[in-house]
């Protein structure tokens, strides 16, 4: 083939091959996967870029197993009771969760929507009479489908020691959005612990009372008197078998299970309590978990029901932030129907704010 201009029958074949298929476009079967797996790569990449952040309080009594959880959120592992906890994870960690958001429907107000059926009165006929035809119902929006996103959590450890400091506890709520409450289910000192801290929570963010001056909250910053602020009880060590008998048990009963390492307090005792645990304006009862950092079971699932709480809670706060801002400016308005010239001006002013644009002939149309 080499400087010669004549080709082979096999070569000659070989070429038609090549420009064949060159010449050949894709199918739509092919086309259709390209671009799916194009778009599902994006998606991917998406799911992967954090989209923002929280921190969160871990906060219990000595022993109870938070640096255990810390440790197998972080790394995976579990060193061991008989091994001393890994002093990088003493103080908390920093790792990447994904989350399952559902983007919440701006039409509807309730999960269900009743259809309503109306009539429409078509035109006269030729004999004069006119027909009422029903319209179909109107159907609802589709609801939105859920979306992963990737956000930082940033999970801060409370050291035992001080919680006996009511400043450096107040200090660790105000620096946090929300707080993972840990107790042990084979201490039921800890569980009680882990009740008092709630309670301490609920005062530390209630809101200030009309009647008492701001500056005799006890040094409580006046910025976390009435703030939202999700709480969720974990008891850890949870491999232990559960038993219904711990509800019944005295307290001889109860130190001797603790000796002997069994369970000392039950699943039912620890979702009463969170029941009861309820913080100021957040409007959902407390999340409860059993978790064990030495299999593993339930610990990614606490940070990431932390992390929707604190979703939640934004949400939340940011519609009836809206919502005050909106009721205000109509108050606004209405107080300025029946004023003179510098109502006038005051209405326009407000109309710019809330429709963002100048009203057409002037300072106003009154």
């Amino acid at each position: 083939m080499v400087n010669s201009l004549v080709w082979s029958a096999e070569e000659a074949k070989y070429l038609k091959a090549i420009f064949r298929w060159q010449e050949t476009a894709p199918s739509p079967d092919e086309e259709r996967c390209r671009c799916q797996a194009e778009e599902d790569e994006q998606q991917r990449q998406q799911e992967q870029k954090p989209v923002g952040e929280f921190r969160v309080l871990v906060i219990g009594g000595r022993g109870t197993g938070k640096t255990a959880i810390l440790t197998r959120f972080g790394q995976d592992t579990f060193h061991g009771e008989s091994q001393p906890p890994d002093p990088f994870y003493e103080r908390g960690c920093r790792r990447p969760i994904t989350l399952e958001i559902t983007p919440t429907p701006t039409l509807l107000t309730s999960p269900t929507t009743t259809l309503t059926t109306t009539t429409t009165t078509a035109p006269p006929t030729a004999g004069g009479r006119s027909k009422s035809q029903p319209t179909l119902p109107k159907q609802p929006p589709p609801l939105p489908k859920p979306k992963k996103q990737t956000y930082i959590l940033d999970a801060l450890e409370m050291p035992s020691p001080h919680l006996l400091s009511n400043p450096l506890l107040a200090q660790g709520l105000s620096l946090t959005e929300a707080a993972v409450l840990v107790y042990s289910v084979r201490d039921a000192a800890s569980f009680r612990l882990a009740q008092g801290l709630a309670e301490f929570m609920r005062e530390h963010f209630a809101p200030i009372h009309p009647s008492v001056l701001p500056s005799s909250q006890n040094g409580v910053s006046a910025v976390d008197k009435g703030r939202v602020y999700p709480v969720v009880l974990v008891g850890t060590k949870s491999d232990l078998p559960s038993s219904d008998d711990t509800d019944n048990d005295d307290d001889d009963a109860t130190i001797k299970r603790e000796e002997a390492g069994e369970r000392a307090v039950s699943w039912a005792e620890g979702a009463k309590a969170a029941a009861g645990m309820r913080m100021p304006g957040s409007g959902a009862d407390v999340p409860f978990l059993e978790v064990s950092a030495k299999t593993g079971e339930g610990v990614d699932k606490v940070f990431e029901v932390a992390g929707q709480e604190v979703l939640r809670v934004r949400r939340v706060v940011r519609e009836r932030r809206e919502r005050a801002q909106r009721e205000r400016m109509m108050a606004e308005v209405g107080s300025v129907q029946t004023a003179g010239g510098e109502g006038r001006r005051k209405r326009f002013w407000l109309w710019k704010v809330l429709f963002g644009r100048r009203g057409v002939g002037g300072e106003g149309d009154a």
